[in-house]
């Protein structure tokens, strides 16, 4: 698979930011979603992402256009989630922390979902390449199968097939890990 720079996305010497947006903002969207606090809110996240953009936009003259995109758009993800909370570092009053306080039942579902989670996570892991990019594209990116086909190259009924297995895998998983399964 061939490295993705900016050279790919320049279109009159400037950022193709449509193109740019379309391949990437999934993949800038997991990596904040998964550097974020829970307290963040949605229109946090976006606002995130879409300071991600901006500064690829806003520095584009300044970036090497040999550089590996992917990596720059982590990097500069990271870095915006960083100057976030420092600006938003807040002293919460005790009665805002009283607000978030849960119940013992909530906790327990908290901590299976976790559990549940970390299987998952940990079957993600033991996913073929192909598996594992194709799981990330439908359920992460939000592509369509047809979507997927088209960019591996593959039939829609191929992308089916790979989501079924790796779906029966997680099933498996899950019930090996005590969490049964309801159809």
């Amino acid at each position: 698979m061939k490295k993705e720079t900016l050279k790919d996305y320049l279109l009159n010497d400037k950022v193709n930011i449509d193109k740019l947006l379309d391949d990437f903002y999934g993949y800038v969207y997991i990596i904040v979603k998964n550097g974020v606090s829970i307290y963040l809110t949605d229109e946090d996240i976006e606002e995130i992402i879409s300071d991600v953009f901006i500064a690829v936009w806003n520095n584009s003259e300044e970036i090497s256009d040999t550089i590996d995109i992917k990596a720059y758009l982590a990097g500069t993800a990271k870095n915006i989630i960083k100057n976030k909370y420092r600006k938003n570092e807040i002293n919460f009053s005790i009665s805002e922390y009283e607000e978030k306080i849960v119940d013992n039942s909530n906790l327990e579902k908290q901590a299976e979902e976790n559990e549940q989670s970390i299987i998952i996570k940990n079957t993600l892991k033991t996913l073929k390449k192909e598996e594992y990019t194709v799981f990330i594209m439908f359920y992460y990116e939000n592509k369509s199968t047809k979507e997927i086909a088209e960019r591996l190259s593959c039939k829609v009924g191929t992308v089916k097939v790979i989501l079924h297995r790796v779906r029966k895998k997680i099933r498996k998983n899950l019930e090996d890990g005590g969490y049964g399964y309801e159809k």
